[in-house]
């Protein structure tokens, strides 16, 4: 298993000196970028923030996307990026809520479209799901996965959205049932998000992590763990957050 930060293009250089085995910034920041020479050599193995916020992919704003991906996508296979989440709330939120079951489907029909130009320069694409206050469409990760499954597209597992989606219906339990993630991880994912709820690094032995540690495990999942939260900055802050992560995958307290 490998560990991983989500962090600013400006971070990368703390967060490998903390330890941690590869970093995880933003694809539209790729595209955006005059030239790749500094990042060149980095263990960039994942990006997130798909699109750029002008971007939408429904409604009266819709705009095309798919001349950006496949730039977007260029530029990171030139660096040996291998998985490219898809959040992007904003950019795929819905405008109607009654046919929101048909942007559902057509959400999945793009990121097959994008998995296929992914595909071109070894990447994986992998959507993940986002929480209401983010966006109406893909909040459920098991509808979400499913979904994907049946284009052939793989998926990120985040369970900071699976807790926020569940402490929504939930507020005054502490902590879920182990069980909530054996059903919203159906199988297993391509990738993985870490934050706990808040959206703040997780301790070794968190109790609304245990089930989705769990069921990582059960499902023999043994890739990439970023993790996505608020955190310091420093490389001492980092690096003790790192260890917490691998604690809480190794069942034990930080050495």
């Amino acid at each position: 298993m490998q560990f991983g930060l989500c962090c600013d293009f400006s971070e990368f250089e703390y967060a490998l000196a903390a330890g941690y085995d590869y970093v995880e910034g933003a694809l539209s920041g790729l595209a955006s970028a005059p030239d790749l020479e500094r990042y060149r050599g980095l263990p960039i193995e994942a990006t997130n923030i798909f699109f750029p916020s002008s971007i939408r992919l429904f409604g009266e704003e819709r705009t095309p996307y798919l001349e950006y991906a496949r730039g977007a996508l260029a530029k990171a296979g030139e660096l040996g990026v291998k998985i490219a989440v898809v959040g992007s709330g904003a950019v795929r939120r819905a405008p109607d809520e009654e046919d929101i079951e048909e942007y559902e489907d057509a959400f999945a029909d793009i990121a097959s479209e994008l998995a296929d130009i992914a595909d071109e320069f070894g990447i994986t694409v992998a959507p993940e799901s986002l929480n209401r206050s983010e966006t109406n469409i893909g909040n459920d990760l098991a509808s979400l996965a499913n979904r994907l499954l049946k284009r052939g597209v793989s998926y990120t597992a985040d369970s900071y959205h699976v807790l926020y989606e569940w402490n929504a219906k939930h507020p005054d339990q502490p902590a879920p049932p182990e069980s909530l993630f054996d059903t919203q991880l159906p199988f297993a994912p391509v990738h993985v998000h870490v934050a706990t709820l808040p959206r703040v690094a997780p301790v070794p032995g968190d109790p609304k992590l245990v089930g989705f540690v769990r069921r990582l495990q059960s499902l023999g999942y043994d890739g990439r763990v970023s993790l996505e939260c608020q955190r310091g900055s420093s490389v001492e802050e980092l690096s003790a957050a790192l260890k917490n992560l691998q604690a809480l995958f190794r069942g034990s307290q930080p050495e």
